[in-house]
């Protein structure tokens, strides 16, 4: 059963098997990823097309299948993960099928202890070694069959776009040709794998596998699986966090027309109905008293407050310190301080929170856009008590992640609704009111910079105090040290400074909160080169020199800043109204810094371009990277001009673009980015591009007006957006 020319394996709902299920991995493929694969497999010959392992189909017609082993959530890695193996194959990259990976510690990242997740940008990080020995491997036999079968010296043979040639007689085969003797062959124990001279397709510029589905409609997302006899579950939940339900009149609207059955879930309660208008009508329907247990008090004037007065509470210190910082602040002459905050944010997603899952007896099956595979199935296991083995999860597109996609909330909600009606699929859709006022939201934080110069206008010390919500404390994983995920970059660590401290005060509050795209670096970016770009002006120096001037010589940081400057022009001559700021954000082990060019006349803003200069190492696929720089900074810049969910009587108080606004085309600046290669380690790209963009935009601001914006968002401020 076929529901997407992109997602060709689903389970099958009669059988339990999946065409993926029946793959067998090889003995060295097991020894070079170390998940336990089983140690006597071979290539597996089939009806049309034989597994070369557990990534890879041959087709005898010449066709690859290639798996991709991460959720595709917008970040391309369904086209760059596959393409290295393409690439290590020598494989006719516009003949290549791309499959996405059901849920198995088979497709696990290796980063990661084998969990199968998306997020921290690490999938290129984790997933680019395995794959290139995955590609090589399958290389490497098909180059043993082609041997065997025209009888000639492997030193004699070339492959090119998946045809392997007798470099001296010019006699070939392809590799749709060849994968039955190679599926009879013993498996590689040992294999070269390419120069990056040699590469064909790895460093250029493609378009996106995904691109086609996507822009005709028929690329799957969540609420998109086409399943025999599917019904639909709309949700009736509180948007005050914590409560419970008391009483409802659910028996009342069972009458309503379409309306199969209505579920306990997690958060509150899910019709289910043959349509989802039905669903939806008679979800709104429903009349439910909520117990807020107290939790209806909540407001954001109230957090705002608590939050500046914990900055004088105790505080933990981070990893990093050097020196003394606070002795030689207290002992200096010329002393700098400010306080910065930002409001709570919400994810966003084009998507919002949709799953689909089918329960019977003995198994359950779901179809999600989930960043976390591993975690999912292990938490339906549990909620189900079925074995882990029978519980099955397919990935489908996510339209946007960005952390969200990381809860289970709205995957467990979906497996509780079908529960409730075994044997018939559901998929759950969320509204987008739902999605805005029952987020994981990225927590608000106050930080509090000190800093101390010397005479010679140089920094000799600086303290920064975050205070706000840990990210894994709510997740009920809470350190021995400071949550890395809130605190950490509230301090550059490339800025040479004799003397660091970043401490940590964790606000208690029961506002759900999660990772955010770029995490901690996106409240922490703003703060620290908020604070760097006033030391500037305090000590009269040039901002960019001023930040130069901090960095070691010869570093990937200065490269970074030295391009993006002058890709700005800095230090060029200003009219009147135009005000340029800069900011460096190294992260994700790449290196971003970013040029902010406004213009602001009678008080009302204009961003009229923004440059991007990025070194993420070796830029596989650098046309997407570009493009994940000009969506992070889409990302972040809406962030900074609009974003804010506030709190009133314990619940949201936006619900819809129409008061959680974005970006539009009509105020969209200009974007340059440029890739800057070197041969440092691999980085990472999808979050990257968020953090510098708030604080080179609020810096460009006081460069154009001479007034700070220590709190964002900007719409708040007596700046026009």
């Amino acid at each position: 059963m076929n529901f997407s020319s992109e997602i060709d394996h689903q389970i099958d709902i009669n059988t339990g098997l999946s065409r993926r299920g029946l793959f067998l991995s090889s003995s060295s493929l097991g020894l070079l990823i170390g998940f336990g694969f089983s140690s006597n497999s071979k290539p597996q010959a089939r009806r049309g097309f034989v597994d070369l392992n557990h990534y890879v189909q041959v087709f005898r017609d010449g066709t690859i299948s290639i798996i991709v082993p991460g959720a595709e959530i917008g970040q391309g890695i369904f086209s760059t993960l596959p393409m290295i193996i393409a690439e290590e194959m020598d494989a006719d990259w516009d003949n290549i099928h791309i499959r996405q990976a059901i849920a198995s510690p088979m497709y696990g990242n290796p980063n990661k202890e084998g969990r199968q997740t998306i997020g921290n940008s690490d999938s290129i990080i984790g997933y680019y070694e395995v794959l290139r020995k995955i590609g090589a491997a399958a290389r490497y036999m098909l180059i043993e069959a082609a041997a065997k079968n025209m009888n000639t010296a492997k030193e004699d043979l070339i492959i090119e776009k998946s045809i392997i040639f007798d470099k001296n007689t010019g006699e070939n085969r392809s590799f749709g040709e060849l994968v039955d003797i190679a599926a009879s062959l013993d498996l590689p124990t040992d294999f070269p794998l390419k120069e990056k001279s040699d590469f064909r397709l790895l460093g250029k510029n493609h378009i996106r596998k995904d691109t086609p589905s996507k822009v005709d409609g028929s690329a799957i997302f969540g609420a998109d699986v086409k399943l025999e006899g599917k019904l639909f579950a709309a949700l009736r939940v509180s948007n005050v966090y914590g409560s419970k339900i008391k009483s409802d009149n659910r028996d009342s609207v069972m009458k309503m027309p379409g309306v199969i059955a209505i579920a306990d879930v997690y958060n509150g309660l899910a019709v289910i109905a043959k349509t989802f208008w039905q669903a939806k009508k008679a979800s709104d329907t429903i009349e439910v008293e909520w117990d807020f247990s107290g939790n209806d008090s909540l407001n954001s004037r109230v957090i705002s407050k608590e939050l500046h007065q914990s900055l004088d509470g105790v505080a933990r210190p981070f990893f990093g310190k050097v020196g003394d910082a606070q002795s030689v602040i207290e002992q200096s002459n010329k002393t700098f301080e400010a306080v910065y905050e930002v409001p709570y944010l919400a994810h966003a997603c084009m998507e919002p929170m949709a799953s689909t899952a089918l329960v019977t007896d003995t198994e359950c099956k779901m179809w999600s856009p989930h960043q976390q595979q591993t975690d999912l199935r292990k938490a339906v296991s549990d909620l189900t008590s079925f074995k882990l083995e029978n519980v099955h999860l397919e990935n489908t597109f996510a339209g946007g992640g960005f952390g969200r996609k990381w809860e289970l909330d709205f995957a467990i909600q979906s497996v509780q609704a079908a529960m409730a009606v075994k044997g018939n699929p559901v998929s759950l859709i969320w509204t987008r009111e739902q999605d805005i006022q029952n987020d994981y939201y990225r927590s608000a934080y106050v930080a509090r910079i000190k800093g101390a110069l010397s005479d010679d206008g140089k920094v000799v010390a600086l303290h920064g105090r975050l205070a706000g919500q840990s990210i894994l404390g709510f997740q009920n994983r809470p350190k021995k040290f400071p949550d890395p995920t809130s605190i950490s970059g509230l301090i550059t660590r490339a800025y040479k400074i004799p003397n660091k401290l970043t401490d940590y005060v964790e606000y208690k509050c029961n506002v759900p909160v999660g990772f955010w795209r770029g995490v901690s670096l996106t409240q922490n970016g703003f703060f620290c080169e908020s604070a760097i770009d006033e030391l500037a002006n305090y000590s009269n120096r040039d901002p960019y020199a001023f930040r130069r001037s901090m960095l070691d010589s010869d570093t990937r940081e200065i490269k970074v800043l030295d391009t993006v400057a002058k890709m700005s022009g800095w230090g060029r001559k200003l009219s009147k109204g135009i005000g340029l700021g800069i900011a460096i954000c190294p992260g994700y082990g790449s290196v971003n810094a970013q040029v902010v060019e406004v213009e602001i006349i009678s008080n009302q803003l204009k961003v009229n371009k923004i440059w991007c200069a990025y070194d993420c190492g070796f830029a596989l696929d650098p046309s997407n990277v570009i493009h994940q720089m000009e969506g992070g900074i889409v990302y972040g810049l809406s962030a900074a001009l609009y974003g804010k969910v506030t709190f009133e009587n314990g619940s949201a108080v936006e619900s819809n673009f129409h008061d959680y606004d974005s970006i539009k085309l009509s105020n969209m600046p200009e974007i340059e980015v440029e890739i800057i290669e070197s041969e440092n380690i691999l980085g990472g790209v999808g979050e990257a591009a968020v953090p510098p963009v708030a604080p080179a935009l609020a810096n460009a601001i006081f460069s154009s007006t001479g007034k700070r914006i220590r709190t964002l968002p900007i719409i708040d401020s007596e700046i026009k957006v």
